[in-house]
């Protein structure tokens, strides 16, 4: 990992979610094992030979088949493939952007207001009438 993501201020919080998350999901080797089967159904729902996504990509058929065989690979590798079978535009899907956040739409998405204590001219809960706990004795 690059130093930028190692001095991150992550806080134990997540740490604990992320470990938490790894500890109960399917095992990497299953994962990878997976999409290196979906690439090879793909490769194939298109007619091609491994040795054909080989010279488009300026890889090695036996890389190919290892990549398939969820043997591993580089990400390096498993673009150039993935551009070759004309997928590349999934790549996004794989990791969602941090930088779009779904509130980021809403008209009042502006500054975050804290919350303060009524001014001395504002009546407080129950003075003012206003329901407050206990208020149903």
């Amino acid at each position: 990992m690059s130093e930028e993501y190692c001095t991150g201020a992550a806080s134990a919080a997540d740490v604990a979610k992320i470990g938490h998350s790894m500890s109960t999901s399917r095992p990497v080797t299953v994962l990878i094992r997976e999409l290196g089967e979906r690439i090879a159904a793909h490769r194939l729902s298109q007619n091609l030979r491994q040795e054909d996504v080989a010279q488009a990509t300026g890889i090695s058929r036996s890389t190919v088949a290892r990549l398939e065989a969820g043997g591993g690979g580089t990400l390096d590798t498993l673009v150039r493939v993935l551009q070759a079978l004309g997928a590349e535009d999934r790549l996004g899907a794989l990791v969602p952007d941090a930088r779009v956040r779904p509130l980021d739409g809403r008209p009042d998405a502006g500054q975050r207001k804290r919350a303060s204590a009524p001014s001395p001219d504002e009546p407080s809960g129950a003075a003012s009438g206003t329901w407050a706990w206990g208020d149903g004795e």
